[in-house]
């Protein structure tokens, strides 16, 4: 039973790195790591700028934490800050019993370790931890630390989704005419639909009906 659902915890983080290492190859127009390896800088700074950037990384102990770095493409009138989002998804291999509250400081250490360090580079960043299961007081812990839980990954996905879509909606928001977030918006729309779902339609014809141009606006 213990390998079970150790098995299971692998294969959740085993599909988002593959999910968002196919993003990354789509996005700079590759097939596979070598040729992405074998890209020149040049290229990928231009590829980067043109369609946005996703990283996958491992970190922490036992390389227990995922981070997943988002980068948008290039724009005039979009600040730096923005420009960046991170996901830090904390592993639990514990399955011999429910995480306690206990347990939690050691790996909020670890975890915010990280999320201190991409805040510092300007990062929005998004923390969580997936684990077999958790005591109620474990979630009061993490809820009171702004650090979400998951034990499935359609739930890690679907959380991951919200983010994005939130982000689509701010760019509606702020944008007066689209042509200077057109590239965000097709970036962020390619996320969602990696992540297995779709933009939901009243952001696609909200941004369908916005001007093009500022002399349209």
């Amino acid at each position: 039973m213990k390998e079970e659902l150790l098995q299971k915890i692998y294969e959740i983080k085993g599909e988002i790195i593959r999910t968002f290492g196919s993003l990354r190859k789509e996005l700079f127009g590759v097939k596979d790591v070598i040729d992405l390896i074998n890209l020149p800088a040049w290229a990928k700074s231009k590829l980067k700028d043109e369609n946005g950037d996703v990283e996958v990384k491992e970190d922490g102990y036992g390389n227990r934490i995922l981070i997943i770095k988002l980068e948008d493409p290039w724009t005039n009138d979009w600040t730096k800050k923005q420009r960046k989002t991170a996901f830090v998804i904390y592993f639990s291999l514990q399955t011999s019993k429910p995480i306690v509250p206990a347990q939690l400081p050691w790996k909020l250490n670890q975890i915010y370790k990280v999320v201190n360090e991409l805040r510092s580079k300007g990062y929005h960043v998004y923390p969580a931890i997936v684990a077999y299961t958790f005591t109620p007081g474990a979630r009061e812990v993490m809820k009171k630390h702004k650090v979400e839980f998951f034990m499935t990954l359609d739930s890690l996905k679907h959380w991951m989704y919200s983010k994005i879509i939130f982000r689509l909606q701010k760019i509606i928001e702020v944008a007066k005419f689209t042509f200077q977030f057109d590239k965000i918006f097709l970036f962020l729309k390619k996320v969602v639909e990696w992540l297995g779902f779709e933009v939901p339609g009243q952001i696609l014809e909200a941004w369908a009906y916005k001007p093009k141009y500022p002399d349209r606006a």
